[in-house]
């Protein structure tokens, strides 16, 4: 039997960066003001310890801080959804029960690369464990492929899965189909930093899962689309677009972009990122390279 979808489940959900000081440990009082700015500035949901967010890169115990200082700080004043990126289902398990530990209202799961089975086995597994409400990630780059007839033979079969955070570009075409089959049986986010955002509402968003550093902008944006006032919303893409373009057209440096606004507008007290021991070798030879520039891998879906 289908569960009803989550009545909060709708807008703008923050995907929230990990502060860091010099060096990479966290900057957990920083922490609690990037809550603050999302809160403030229309998110509707927070997400933290997400792929944009450096999850992948925190130990067990960083992961249970970050999820649990911003359940703490939000205190109830929006839903919280945390990712589950593990491709070993095992491992998955570890993360989502962390997550509910601390009082998560839904989990971000990254189906495994591989077949369809796989991916079925993975989210049923997770949803059987926890019962709570699933977001699907969509993004091959990422994660497994999520063809429609996967999406819906997940929704059929796993009642827990309630939405999709669809980045599989064209993203506004594959909305489309998804609506068509599944109907109002599935909430649609955008991600991609909300650069497709107008196309997307057009083609049946229901909100967006990014961590855009002005994340008012992209709530005005939804707010005049959802009154109809299309002129006001062609005005209010125009004023976010800049900062989705830059963030599109330099993916490698995409948190520390983000890092830097947030910093430059005091909501966090450093830019610092966090480096793979992969990476170290690689950014010595780049003279002149910010620090951002040389911690990052590019990031496509937030």
């Amino acid at each position: 039997m289908m569960n009803p979808l989550p009545g909060w489940l709708h807008g703008l959900f923050a995907v929230l960066p990990t502060p860091m000081v010099a060096g990479g440990d966290l900057d957990l009082e920083s922490l609690d003001r990037v809550v603050e700015h999302y809160l403030a500035g229309g998110a509707t949901g927070l997400v933290p310890a997400s792929i944009a967010g450096e999850g992948d890169l925190l130990d067990e115990a960083e992961r249970r801080l970050v999820i649990q200082r911003v359940v703490d700080r939000c205190a109830g004043r929006a839903p919280i959804v945390v990712g589950v990126l593990e491709d070993c289902t095992e491992r998955a398990l570890a993360q989502a029960r962390v997550a509910a530990e601390c009082g998560a209202d839904g989990l971000l799961v990254k189906p495994p690369k591989g077949n369809a089975q796989g991916a079925l086995a993975h989210v049923l597994a997770i949803a059987e464990s926890l019962r709570l409400p699933i977001i699907l990630l969509d993004n091959p780059e990422f994660g497994g492929s999520l063809p429609v007839s996967l999406i819906q033979h997940l929704v059929d079969t796993v009642p827990e899965v309630c939405g999709i955070k669809l980045e599989e570009e064209p993203t506004a075409a594959k909305m489309a189909r998804v609506r068509a089959v599944l109907g109002p049986r599935i909430r649609i986010f955008g991600g991609l930093g909300g650069v497709h955002c107008l196309r997307e509402l057009r083609h049946g968003a229901d909100g967006f899962f990014t961590g855009y550093p002005q994340p008012a902008l992209l709530a005005e944006v939804m707010a005049c689309w959802r009154r109809g006032d299309l002129a006001a919303a062609r005005v209010a893409n125009a004023a976010f677009l800049p900062i989705a373009m830059r963030e599109r057209a330099h993916p490698a440096t995409l948190i520390g972009q983000r890092k830097t606004i947030l910093r430059d507008c005091g909501v966090l007290r450093d830019a610092a990122v966090r480096q793979r021991a992969s990476e170290r070798c690689e950014a010595v030879d780049q003279p002149g390279a910010t620090s951002s520039a040389r911690m990052h891998r590019p990031i496509h879906h937030a």
